[in-house]
């Protein structure tokens, strides 16, 4: 594109308009082909269940479950629920309240939740399409970046992962709210009050989606300055008065992020990273980054961190080497395509805030934060490709029809790798199997697998997995309280309080492992002593519907009826479920309220019609309230899940044995 201006761009000769309306008309039939190029791919990502950080998110939160809790999801972090356990820097709550509208939907099928990322997606590649459009003025540039970004398999962690629908939700609000900001110029530096109002909504929901989000301002201001074609005639205030409702918001986001959680991040989660470390591991991440845009062969789910600690380290110097290419090619464009030299900008604008270890778990390279920055990579290699097809094309036909080939192929092979790739998250056996062949030597993963295993009734299968991580993690609080139940289901209670309080030691405000020693002690007779672990379980973690029954059912048995049935009634208002209603119903039963016992196990049924417990129970009620046929229908309801169960088997046959009062003969 030499010999035109800095700033500007010019399309291919295709890219003109035709009179008629044929250019809308090839618009629509490019955002049909977009379309496709999102959607089909990513289609066996449908039968995936949910893995990993969805069971906290999803499953087992109680945010998702009612509005109830709407005022808790805008207030609190992206785990609070969890207690002192979910003690976390992200604040995420437009993904917790789309997660509340998809079970509203469609309840706990992951199928739903699974649809949402992909209509996401599929939305992200048309946003990119129009917006590449209105940025640089061509459509095909415009059609090529989104093509690009669609088919990339770098995308795939964000599309086929339920809980990842944070980077697709903060990358469609993020490009949304440039589009409103590029639209808010107008001539002679006057600005859209319309356009500003849409970017300060849409605004408001990037920063609401993830924390990436307060990049945006900058990028906004950089713009601005250096490649909007009117910067030449606009004051500095005009400029300003364009992106400063950004900064203000910026300022009231932190500011509120400080008001509730006491810093803007205020968990170290990466404790053994010094800050100079921190900084000098950004290196040789940002390397790491740009290697997975160009060669996205081998990828995983959990990627291995080793700090830099010296400037000698090869993988600092690797990463050196590719941030001077990156300024090379920086300087390139911007002497001969300024504007494609944005996409460089965008980058590493959006990536900087991973780069920083220090407020990032152990897994602090991850390949869905490239969603957002790969725009601007996608935006300079769709620049380049177009390009050599410009240049292709003025040769013979034969050099136009080898490079189409070489993209057809590299498309399909791409394809070929989503595809592949999105069976990694089919279900959580297989997740935690393909995450530890790339990285075999993550603990945290063995320590996920093996609770896996545990809660597939395989106990041996998930000592293994404990044993084995416990090697390179032996402090590890979550190891010690899983050996722990190990040695409590073989009776071995010595053991296994000794790893109850070795874990409690380690992190006192550890739920769990309060949880599970006070049903230890609870197992070998020591009622006051469980009672205490227990009481603190729920104080850790009051909207735990394990320890809000689990301590219910202490008092249940000690005959503390009103106590049992608070805790109950705590319970039911963190998340429905049956336990709590069936023993709602039995302490009903045993105080002869017969009406609100019957109501209990109704409601118990409703939520899980093989829960053989509440039928009995509510068979019992109906016996003695006279309807007798109702009652063997629910008895044997109850037994035809529990076949062997003994006073079920004598009521019914006590109920059966004079068939006149169940079936009245006929005339």
């Amino acid at each position: 594109m030499t010999g035109h201006p800095p700033d500007t761009l010019t399309a291919p000769p295709e890219s003109s308009e035709r009179p008629g309306g044929q250019g809308s008309l090839r618009h629509t039939w490019l955002i049909v082909i977009l379309l496709l190029l999102g959607v089909v791919p990513y289609t066996n990502t449908l039968q995936n269940g949910f893995v990993y950080d969805d069971n906290n998110e999803v499953l087992t939160n109680p945010y998702v479950r009612s509005f109830a809790h709407l005022g808790d999801i805008f207030s609190t972090r992206i785990l609070a629920h969890l207690g002192a356990r979910g003690a976390t820097n992200y604040y995420r709550p437009v993904s917790i309240l789309g997660f509340l509208l998809c079970y509203k939907l469609f309840g706990l099928l992951p199928y739903g939740f699974h649809l949402v990322n992909l209509v996401l997606h599929a939305l992200m590649v048309c946003l990119l399409f129009g917006l590449t459009k209105r940025l640089f003025h061509d459509v095909w540039l415009g059609f090529a970046a989104a093509a690009l970004f669609a088919l990339h398999p770098i995308h795939t962690e964000s599309v086929a992962w339920v809980s990842a629908v944070t980077d697709l939700e903060l990358a469609v609000f993020y490009l949304l709210t440039f589009w409103f900001f590029l639209g808010s110029a107008k001539p002679n530096g006057e600005r859209s009050e319309l356009a500003q109002l849409g970017m300060a909504g849409s605004f408001v929901l990037t920063v609401l989606s993830k924390e990436q989000a307060v990049t945006l301002p900058l990028l906004a201001m950089v713009y601005e300055h250096f490649y909007r074609g009117d910067r030449a005639t606009t004051t500095w205030s005009q400029k300003v008065a364009r992106y400063g409702v950004l900064w203000l918001l910026v300022v009231a986001y932190v500011l509120f992020r400080i008001r509730f959680f006491g810093a803007f991040a205020p968990i170290l989660l990466t404790r053994q990273v010094t800050w100079s470390e921190a900084v000098l591991s950004s290196v040789p991440l940002v390397g790491q980054y740009l290697w997975k845009m160009v060669w996205p062969v081998h990828l995983s789910a959990y990627y291995a961190f080793h700090k830099s600690v010296t400037l000698l380290d090869p993988r600092v110097l690797a990463g050196a080497v590719a941030l001077g290419l990156c300024g090379v090619a920086f300087w390139a464009l911007w002497k001969h395509a300024r504007r494609v030299s944005f996409g460089l900008v965008w980058f590493f604008i959006t990536l900087a805030p991973v780069l920083n270890a220090r407020w990032l778990g152990p897994n602090v390279f991850t390949e869905r934060y490239l969603y957002l920055p790969s725009v601007g990579l996608c935006w300079v290699a769709a620049w380049g490709i177009l390009r050599i097809w410009t240049k292709a094309s003025r040769r013979a036909l034969a050099w136009r029809v080898a490079f189409g080939m070489v993209l057809g192929v590299i498309g399909v092979l791409a394809i070929v790798r989503i595809v592949t790739r999105n069976r990694d998250w089919r279900d959580e056996v297989t997740y935690y199997r393909v995450a530890l062949a790339a990285e075999p030597e993550a603990s945290s993963l063995r320590l996920n697998l093996g609770a896996v295993y545990w809660n597939h009734m395989q106990p041996d299968a998930a000592e293994r997995e404990w044993r084995e991580a416990l090697k390179s993690s032996p402090n590890s609080v979550l190891l010690l309280n899983n050996l722990g139940l190990v040695s409590m289901r073989k009776k071995q209670y010595g053991e296994a309080t000794d790893y109850f309080e070795r874990s409690m030691r380690l992190r006192p405000n550890y739920t769990d492992a309060h949880l599970n020693l006070g049903r230890l002690y609870e197992q070998i007779g020591k009622i006051p002593e469980a009672e205490i672990q227990l009481g603190a379980a729920v104080a850790l973690a009051p909207l735990s519907v394990q320890a809000r029954n689990e301590l219910g059912n202490l008092y249940l048995t000690s005959g503390r009826w009103r106590e049992a049935e608070a805790q109950f009634q705590e319970s039911l208002a963190s998340i429905a479920n049956p336990a709590a209603y069936d023993a709602i119903g039995d302490i009903n039963a045993r105080l002869a309220r017969r009406e609100r016992a019957e109501q209990a196990y109704r409601q118990a049924i409703a939520l899980d019609d093989f829960d053989s417990h509440s039928h009995f129970g509510l068979a019992g009620v109906l016996e003695a309230t006279g309807r007798r046929e109702e009652a063997v229908r629910h008895y044997r309801a109850g037994l035809s899940v529990d076949p062997l169960n003994p006073d079920a088997q004598a009521a019914l046959k006590r109920l059966t044995s004079n068939s006149s009062h169940v079936n009245p003969p006929k005339n």
